[in-house]
């Protein structure tokens, strides 16, 4: 095993220690049920952070070979729990663009591969998966990220557009066109390189494109795709010209929508937080969520734990390449949740391109 891989309690180890606390427990009067243990979760119970390690994109910073793999981590403590698939296995050049929860037992993989692009479905215990989605013309551009709609509907973010399949997997267009391409001004222009997309509340999309400025920029479309100008409902410019925005989410509770920011310029690699109407797009109220680069430096995607709120952000960086945890105060900036790393730098973590939460 790799110096920098993370070993995980065997399963005698495991045993052991449960024999040993229902021991304690039978031996205790009124004991109703074993006690905690610091780094033991049931795994009726557990929770994992899912991390594709890829070819990431960090706004420009520089990065690492990705691994290929998709491995889950304790949701609460951190720790490597395995590894979930190998993309490496295949010896096709298969690296993992984005996933996405499919159900309890099932994820969405965007495999990056230009010889042949596609969306895998995936056990998630990592025992099986078959192509998902297979479509030449529509998968023509480099993957970045994959969101799955109130009706099981897909979103797909090319480096040119975000296309979309319905949920009988059939691609649903503008016209001739994909599902948002190229929209006007205030998004424009978009056609270049998007990197992701954020579902809000009422169905409309933001999509984040980290071109040269003016065009790091994120947008807000009509929930119905791109069709006609008035389509765009909103945009706003990165905070500064070598701010180029990497990845989103919105946090419903605070109504507050974050943007990562990475750069080849060290000073841009930040987070900012907007309020964001989410019926007409309205973006408002610009804030510095995080700005310090030795712990944010090339952000490559972010998620937030719907339950507890934690924010997680990947840090794509070749210098990094970990994970950090956060929580949103109600004006909008990042606090850290301890010193270290959630997920400090080893093998799958390197060019983290997608993270997920799940059983």
């Amino acid at each position: 095993m790799p110096d920098n891989e993370i070993e995980k309690p065997s399963r005698s180890m495991l045993t052991k220690r449960l024999l040993s606390l229902a021991s304690l427990c039978l031996s205790t009067v009124g004991c109703g049920e074993l006690p905690a243990t610091e780094g033991f979760n049931s795994s009726l119970n557990s929770r994992y952070l899912y991390v594709a390690s890829g070819s990431c994109y960090a706004g420009g910073a520089a990065v690492s070979t990705g691994n290929a793999t998709i491995a889950k981590f304790d949701l609460e403590t951190g720790a490597y729990a395995g590894t979930v698939f190998d993309y490496n296995k295949l010896g096709n050049g298969d690296q993992p663009a984005s996933i996405v929860n499919f159900d309890d037992s099932k994820i969405l993989v965007a495999v990056e591969n230009a010889a042949g692009r596609r969306i895998d479905i995936l056990a998630r215990d990592g025992t099986s998966f078959t192509t998902y989605i297979s479509n030449s013309t529509a998968l023509s551009g480099v993957l970045r990220h994959i969101a799955v709609l109130s009706d099981f509907s897909i979103l797909i973010t090319k480096a040119t557009a975000i296309e979309k399949f319905s949920v009988a997997r059939t691609r649903v267009t503008q016209g001739a066109n994909p599902f948002i391409n190229a929209p006007a001004a205030p998004c424009a222009t978009a056609t270049t390189a998007m990197t992701s997309t954020t579902v809000l509340p009422t169905g409309n999309i933001v999509f984040t494109h980290a071109a040269a400025t003016p065009n790091n920029r994120f947008g807000v479309i009509s929930s119905s795709g791109y069709a006609i100008a008035g389509n765009c409902l909103s945009g706003q410019a990165g905070p500064t010209t070598t701010s180029l925005p990497t990845a989103s989410l919105y946090d419903e509770t605070l109504g507050k929508l974050l943007i990562a920011y990475g750069s080849a310029t060290t000073a841009s690699n930040h987070v900012y937080s907007y309020n964001i109407n989410t019926t007409t797009g309205a973006i408002s109220a610009a804030t510095a969520a995080w700005t310090d680069n030795a712990v944010v430096l090339g952000p490559s995607h972010m998620i937030q734990d719907r339950e507890t709120r934690a924010i997680f952000i990947a840090n794509g960086s070749s210098g990094l390449n970990n994970v950090q945890k956060f929580n949103m105060t109600s004006s909008g900036t990042l606090v850290k949740t301890a010193a270290a790393p959630f997920i400090p730098t080893n093998v799958y973590t390197r060019c983290i391109t997608s993270m997920e939460i799940g059983p």
